[in-house]
């Protein structure tokens, strides 16, 4: 806790995500809108934003009054306007029962306060008395006086600005509730260093995006020592849990609620999303229509009721007794019996209810409730109902691996590995015993260096005649050890022993896509995990164990990353990451995490790659699988060594403990400390030797990437050869760009290297783009085409400039050779494709002589005559 930056916490928040609203809003105001309306539900900024647009207005010359309308103060006639006018209180006060002269003196008291514009900051004007509503209203309407004002979503402005709203005058911005990013963006600034995704993903869950709320579960959180910093990574364990502030807040709403509407937010509180049909108390319709109305309860398309925010449900929830909870759970569980009694999905929330109810239900009934959860992917409800159904019918295998499996789909490898072997003590045999088999293995795998247990495990099952589905689960731990040609042989070995079923299709693609990637087979790939994409989407993931969308997703970004499809393999990564958090699923959103930094490291986005690498490691010590803790670890050395930081790099590397094995990435990251250190036949050495035992297992895309970065290193003529060979050997398109680049370098070919840096550019491999166009540059202008160098070189700058402090040496090399400086350079490239100096000042927002002068120069530097000589080409 010594760490939390208690003062940021508690201090106010900054105003995230509202840049564009308030400057509209100011603009608006600086027109000709005098009727400025801020809505939005309770607790979303409305008061920070309208009071931002007034500091804006005020530091221009505006004269800025600020009034906040409050229920205490509402029946007191122009009780919020008197502190306004301290001179004339009293002369207003007495004419309040003659609103001609009270509007007089208004006019009068405003006068005396300055010449500036005038406007009026108006917190709550649903709360305003009446005879202050009329008077703003005048003051408006003759022009006298702006009004920036707020209003509770689904409130009603006040007669007075209603008759006299118009499309030209007034405007009525409605704020939302802040988006993920925002959300992350605040939790950012507030906790002074980084925050996972993952964890920005859960608090916006949990708040809605309501800054309110957002604050006070922060704070909860951190109390709770439930908000943790791991590698540098603020990241959320548990649920968060709120203040008593924020539940008094929200308990004060709910008490002003009569006794039918408290019965329907009670229920859905308790119960969760209902039918309407399904709340069946007196006067329970009415009710729902009011909160409705109130924007405490949403009814969605098929007439289901919930609470409108997350934060009240469990607030509410908690503030019952358990008498009253259990009450509410079991008649709502009798209603939904009778409603639908043959309703898999209704039965397993009867179920549910009824346990938390403190009902015993029978052993059978919990387990295929556990059953039906599981299907829904809901974990965490199977690790209760199977808790509980061992507690009825002791241990028993099908519950062990029901809950082992929970477990870790939730990360805790550990805990999962334990209970499962349990299972496998008392497993009968048969389709059981294979389960639990496949989940040890994955078990095993969740855990650091646990790959040669796995296979030993399948092994072991496969020669006591193992069922086809473990002996693809063996080949994809064949892969994970770096030996695609054998996952691909064991997969082609059993897949004839599945039907052709869609669900069988499906699962052998899942199984195929991956070695194929590997083994260069990219367009097969690409088939294959489209294939089990499309299966896994058309049954919401529930048709076949592990086979979800989000698990088909990583594998489809996974197949396109092998392929050089760097933009897609993004896309398609960020939508994973959105199902697997939204699946509650640890293992994949880990996996998927560590993959985007991995795609953000070959868009040479390094930055963000570093951030992603942080999550991969903060979530694998917090939550799990920590299985991914040392390879993040040494792809975060990566990025710091592309960023020009070997010592950096090297310290990252120098906290893995002496033979432990950092795996693919600990040797890249090797070979970029030694080369760029002044080591390079340290580095040579070790990438060729990596790339041969790739190659020996099919791994070739583990191989080209190898050689690559020997060729990016300095080594291309150690590098093209095997390449070569390779795009040969694997067919696969991203090897032979591989080589194209290689090849290009070692011959220092500026036309095929400003080829290369073109092709490398369309897959969105910008950082390799940059590389690329910098080393054609270097190559003209060692052949004395100085004007082609300065086009080139704008070609990776341009490139440079899409990546993330990019300081590789064919970048940094290439741009301290060029005799010009960067915003030369730009210039040049400008008006060597015919650009007026008129129309590059424009572009660039700089002077037409600035742009002259630099071009004077540009010119003495190469040795040219003038512009003329910049267009004409080579």
């Amino acid at each position: 806790m010594t760490d939390v930056p208690w003062e940021r916490v508690l201090a106010p928040w900054p105003l995230t995500g509202r840049a564009a609203i308030t400057d509209r809003a100011a603009t608006a105001l600086r027109g000709d809108v005098r009727t400025l309306v801020l809505s939005g539900e309770s607790g979303v900024g409305k008061s920070r934003a309208v009071a931002t647009v007034g500091s804006r207005l005020a530091a221009e010359g505006w004269l800025v009054l600020h009034a906040s309308a409050t229920a205490i103060m509402s029946s007191v006639p122009l009780g919020a306007l008197l502190p306004l006018f301290s001179t004339d209180r009293t002369q207003l006060m007495e004419a309040a029962s003659d609103p001609g002269t009270l509007f007089h003196r208004s006019v009068s008291a405003l006068e005396a306060l300055g010449s500036a514009p005038a406007l009026l900051v108006l917190d709550d004007i649903g709360l305003l008395d009446p005879l202050s509503t009329t008077l703003v209203a005048q003051l408006v309407t003759t022009d006298l006086l702006r009004v920036a004002t707020t209003i509770r979503t689904g409130d009603a402005l006040p007669d007075p600005f209603l008759s006299g709203w118009s499309a030209d005058r007034s405007l009525r911005i409605e704020l939302d509730p802040l988006d993920v990013d925002a959300v992350q963006e605040a939790l950012v600034a507030v906790l002074d260093g980084a925050v996972a995704h993952r964890t920005a993903s859960e608090f916006h869950r949990a708040t809605g995006g309501n800054p309110l709320y957002l604050r006070e579960l922060t704070v909860g959180a951190l109390d709770a020592g439930r908000l943790l910093r791991e590698a540098g990574v603020w990241h959320l364990t548990g649920e968060p849990v709120g203040t008593p502030a924020l539940r008094d807040l929200i308990l004060a709403r709910m008490a002003q609620l009569d006794p039918a509407e408290r019965d329907v937010v009670e229920r859905l509180a308790v119960c969760g999303e209902l039918p309407v049909g399904q709340l069946r108390q007196p006067g329970a319709r009415a009710a729902l229509a009011r909160l409705e109305s109130a924007g405490i309860v949403a009814v969605g398309e098929q007439l289901t009721g919930r609470l409108a925010h997350p934060q009240y449900t469990g607030i509410i929830a908690a503030s019952l007794s358990t008498l009253r909870t259990a009450d509410l759970l079991l008649e709502q569980a009798d209603i939904l019996d009778e409603s639908a009694p043959t309703d898999a999905a209704a039965a397993l929330r009867s179920v549910t209810w009824r346990l938390a109810a403190g009902g015993e239900a029978d052993p059978d009934i919990l387990t295929g409730a556990a059953l039906l959860a599981r299907e829904a992917g809901d974990h965490r409800t199977v690790e209760r109902l199977a808790t509980a159904a061992l507690v009825g019918a002791g241990p028993r295998a099908d519950l062990h691996l029901l809950r082992g499996e929970a477990m870790l789909r939730r990360g805790r490898a550990t805990e999962a590995l334990e209970e499962l072997r349990a299972g496998q003590a008392l497993s009968p045999g048969g389709e059981l015993a294979t389960s639990l088999t496949a989940a040890v293995a994955l078990a095993h795998i969740s855990v650091h260096e646990g790959l040669g247990d796995a296979l030993e495990v399948l092994r072991d099952a496969d020669g006591a005649g193992a069922a086809p589905a473990l002996a693809l689960l063996r080949a994809l731990v064949e892969l994970y050890t770096n030996d695609p040609a054998s996952a691909a042989t064991t997969v082609e070995q059993v897949a004839s022993m599945f039907g052709d079923s869609p669900a069988e299709s499906a699962v052998v693609a899942a199984a195929r896509a991956l070695p194929l990637a590997a083994l260069g087979r990219i367009d097969e790939a690409v088939l294959a995990a489209e294939t089990a994409l499309a299966f896994a989407r058309a049954t919401d993931g529930k048709a076949v164990p592990g086979h979800t969308v989000a698990n088909q997703l990583l594998t489809l970004a996974t197949v396109q990353l092998h392929g050089g499809l760097i933009d897609r393999a993004r896309e398609t990564a960020t939508e994973a990451l959105v199902e697997a958090i939204g699946a509650d699923d640890e293992i994949v959103t880990r996996s998927i995490e560590f993959l985007l930094a991995r795609i953000a490291v070959e868009a040479g986005h390094l930055e963000t790659a570093e951030r992603w690498y942080r999550d991969t490691m903060s979530g694998a010590m917090t939550v799990g699988p920590i299985s991914l803790y040392i390879p993040g670890l040494a792809g975060l050395a990566i990025s710091r060594a592309l960023q020009g930081d070997a010592a950096g790099a090297a310290r990252e590397l120098g906290t893995i403990p002496d033979g432990v094995d950092t795996g693919p990435g600990g040797i890249v990251a090797r070979a970029w400390i030694a080369a760029t250190t002044g080591r390079l036949d340290e580095a040579r050495p070790l990438l060729l030797e990596a790339s041969r035992e790739a190659a020996s297992t099919g791994h070739h895309y583990l191989a080209g990437i190898y050689l690559h970065h020997l060729a990016r290193l300095g080594a291309p003529d150690d590098a093209a050869g095997p390449l070569e060979a390779l795009a040969v050997s694997s067919g696969s398109p991203l090897a032979a760009l591989q080589a194209r680049h290689a090849r290009a370098e070692a011959a220092a070919d500026g036309d095929a290297l400003a080829g290369v840096g073109g092709e490398w550019s369309a897959r969105g491999a910008h950082l390799f783009a940059a590389e690329a166009f910098a080393s054609a540059a270097r190559a003209a202008r060692t052949r004395g085409a100085a004007r082609l160098a300065v086009s080139l070189q704008a070609r990776s700058d341009e490139a440079a400039a899409r990546c993330e402090a990019p300081a590789t040496p064919l970048v940094r090399f290439t741009q301290e050779l060029t005799p010009l400086t960067r915003r030369e350079r730009e210039i040049a490239a400008l008006a060597s494709s015919g650009a007026s100096s008129k129309e590059i000042a424009a572009k660039l927002f700089l002077s037409t002589r600035t742009v002259d002068n630099h071009l004077q120069s540009v010119y003495g530097k190469l040795g040219i005559s003038g512009r003329h000589e910049l267009v004409r080409r080579s």
